[in-house]
């Protein structure tokens, strides 16, 4: 049995240039790379080059649907690059504090075993809501708009459709280029302020890259 191909080629009936169309997007409404016109690629109505016809390589290639919305990336914060002195000072403050406490818990120290634990109980608890925290801070990148969810118990989402991006910031101190992360804002043409801004967020220069090709 021949293998289903992932892409067909087809010819724009506007500008006649060859654009490859993964098999997915075949039966959806597209836009041509070149022209920017949209067209329906239909099998058998629209003429697939096949055979003799079929070029080495295709003049453009369509990368998403004009009307399908699909999910591209989904982005957290980073936990420990966020603030790396934070969770390494707070992961060696638990640890001793866990060990005085079982320390004093062997000779019957209760007075000091006891606020031991329950101070560890505050720490272990505060590293709990930070990760719930990065799990319910989320941008999201569609075919269509970059989408940003906040809150644990409220929640919050802010939206900026891809066309509309007016300008794209990014901000890095010396410890965030060293780590690989930084903070990301972006605005829309409607608005003067930045919509949306994510804090820690790893490769921020690759995230604002690929934002700026879904324009």
């Amino acid at each position: 049995m021949q293998k289903k191909p992932e892409w067909l080629f087809y010819r724009c009936p506007a500008c006649q240039a060859s654009v490859s169309i993964s098999h997915e997007f075949i039966g959806k409404r597209v836009d041509c790379p070149n022209c920017e016109l949209p067209f329906l690629p239909k099998i058998p109505e629209a003429m697939a080059l096949m055979g003799d016809q079929m070029p080495a390589s295709a003049d453009y290639a369509v990368r998403r649907p004009t009307d399908d919305e699909g999910l591209l990336r989904e982005i957290h914060p980073a936990m420990f690059r966020q603030h790396p002195f934070v969770f390494i000072g707070l992961c060696i403050l638990a640890v001793a504090i866990g060990v005085v406490g079982l320390m004093f818990l062997g000779t019957g120290g209760y007075s000091v075993s006891m606020p031991c634990f329950i101070l560890l109980a505050c720490i272990l608890g505060y590293f709990g809501y930070w990760w719930l925290e990065v799990l319910s801070t989320t941008l999201r990148i569609t075919s269509k708009r970059t989408t940003l969810r906040k809150g644990i118990i409220a929640k919050s989402t802010t939206e900026v459709q891809h066309d509309d991006v007016r300008n794209i910031q990014i901000q890095q101190g010396m410890w965030q280029r060293v780590l690989g992360v930084g903070d990301l804002a972006v605005s829309s043409a409607g608005q003067s302020d930045l919509e949306i801004r994510v804090k820690g967020i790893a490769n921020p220069d690759e995230v604002a890259d690929f934002i700026r090709t879904m324009q």
